[in-house]
Parts: structure tokens; C-alpha cells; sequence
């Protein structure tokens, strides 16, 4: 064999090998999250044209060929608190907040093994507020809604964190009948909390952080935000699809606790 033909014979072994390990990293990826089918672009598996590929370039901020583009510099993301469910002292000016789905399992895996460490040593301490937000991925979950909704009316009366509890202890059974039994269980009216359910309003306030999500990009359970706390506004420093480890969680929120950082808000350097 030629130097040509060694030289050939190890570029295609690398491709290889370099491609076998981009699938197995994205394998794992997806293993640590619910998510919904993506669209795919009307334009996918069409020829690339000049002209597609300078609209691509200006909607990236990357340079092309035809022409640089340069990047806008935006605002960090923010999260709005009002009226959201909020665990730890309203003193705490760290944030943590998940988007959840009551009916996938990574969510209820990360309160059964990540969120009672979590809780104990950042949230009952009183550095750090855990936020709940909702994300019920309905089209391959169809009691996440459901679920949601009977956490909401159970906060309308004062008990959403142990119903919240009661949910994901049941996540693999969660159904219509379930609902009013975990309501008796929790001592709530019953009467008040049938009647909650049917409202329109809880499902609209359920339906705004859906669309909160999505204009941070979150398509999938659990997703994560950590970040500062000033009044009802949490601006962003990290976003984390798919539950870290408690490790992990920690570093972050360890690095907002620096005294470089204490009184910062991210981005305004």
C-alpha cells in the first residue's frame, strides 16, 4: 500500500471514529430530558444557495462569504417571578428555577435524587429560592396539564408544595380520578378545588411560562435557570436542558456567592 493509500485509509478511520462518538455524546444528551418532537425546516435537505447562506450567516451573526455580520450584543435573559411558587427566604437573592412536567420521568428522578440535597443545604439555609415554572410537553405527555392545573388550584388553597410532592410520588399513575383523591388526601374543599380546575384563568397562567420558556429556548424537561433575584425578575446566568448533578448545581451557584459577584447583576459589567 502507498503512503497515499495509508494516509486515505486513516482519514476514513478517524470520520469514523469522530462520528461514532458524536452520536453516542448526543445519545446521552437525550437520555437526560423529556422533549417534543422537533420540526423539521421546510428548506432541510435542499441545496444551500448564495442566497441561503448569507440569510443563515445573518441570522448567526457568523461572517459570510457575501459579507461580515456583526453580532448584537442583547440584554441577559430574565424570568418573571409574579406569582410564581417560590420555596426558601424571599431575603435570598439566588435563584433557581425548573421547568417541569409532572409526567416525565427525568423530573420526578431529579426530585427524588438531586432536589432534597439541593434543598437542604441552599434553599432551607436561606441562600437560594427554588421557583417552579411549568412546562407540560402535551403531545407526548397528556396528563402533564392535568397535573399542573391540580397544582395550581391546590396553591389557590395554600397546599401546592406538598400536592407538588404528591405528583411526582405518583408520576407514573397520574389520570383524572387521581387528582380529587391527592386533594382529600392534602385536606383541601373539595367543592373549591373542583371548581379551580375548570377555570380557564389557571390554564392561561400555565400557558405563560410555556411561552416564558420558549422565548429562552426551552423545548424540554427538566430545563434549569440560575441566576439573581432582584424583586420579581430573575436575570439568567446560566440555562441548563436536562438536570445536572447536585455537584454541579452547587459550583454555579458558589460562583454567584463570590464577593466579586454578591451585588451584581449579570451582564451590566
Amino acid at each position: 500500500m502507498t503512503d497515499y493509500s495509508h494516509r486515505r485509509a486513516a482519514s476514513l478511520r478517524a470520520r469514523k471514529t469522530g462520528a461514532a462518538i458524536f452520536l453516542a455524546v448526543s445519545a446521552i444528551l437525550l437520555l437526560g430530558a423529556c422533549a417534543t418532537p422537533s420540526p423539521v425546516p421546510a428548506s432541510a435537505g435542499k441545496p444551500a444557495t448564495a442566497e441561503t447562506r448569507q440569510r443563515s450567516s445573518k441570522s448567526s451573526g457568523i461572517a459570510d462569504q457575501e459579507g461580515a455580520v456583526s453580532i448584537v450584543r442583547t440584554a441577559p435573559p430574565t424570568v418573571g417571578l409574579a406569582g410564581a411558587h417560590r420555596l426558601g427566604s424571599a431575603q435570598a437573592t439566588i435563584g433557581i428555577g425548573e421547568f417541569s412536567d409532572y409526567q416525565c420521568p427525568y423530573c420526578r428522578d431529579f426530585h427524588d435524587r438531586v432536589f432534597p440535597k439541593l434543598k437542604k443545604e441552599y434553599v432551607d439555609t436561606g441562600i437560594a429560592q427554588f421557583i417552579h415554572k411549568d412546562l407540560p410537553l402535551r403531545s407526548i405527555h397528556p396528563q402533564a396539564l392535568p397535573a399542573a392545573l391540580a397544582a395550581s388550584c391546590a396553591g389557590a388553597q395554600q397546599r401546592f408544595w406538598p400536592m407538588h410532592e404528591a405528583l411526582y410520588a405518583n408520576n407514573g399513575r397520574l389520570a383524572p380520578t387521581l387528582y380529587p383523591q391527592l386533594g382529600r388526601e392534602l385536606g383541601l374543599d373539595e367543592a373549591k378545588f373542583t371548581a379551580c380546575l375548570g377555570d380557564a384563568s389557571r390554564e392561561q397562567a400555565i400557558m405563560r411560562d410555556v411561552v416564558e420558556a420558549r422565548g429562552l429556548g426551552i423545548t424540554g424537561t427538566p430545563s434549569f435557570v440560575i441566576g439573581k433575584i432582584q424583586g420579581d425578575v430573575l436575570t439568567v446566568v446560566r440555562l441548563s436542558r436536562g438536570a445536572p448533578s447536585y455537584e454541579a448545581f452547587a459550583q454555579e451557584i458558589d460562583k454567584l456567592l463570590k464577593p466579586e459577584n454578591a451585588g451584581a447583576i449579570p451582564g451590566t459589567k
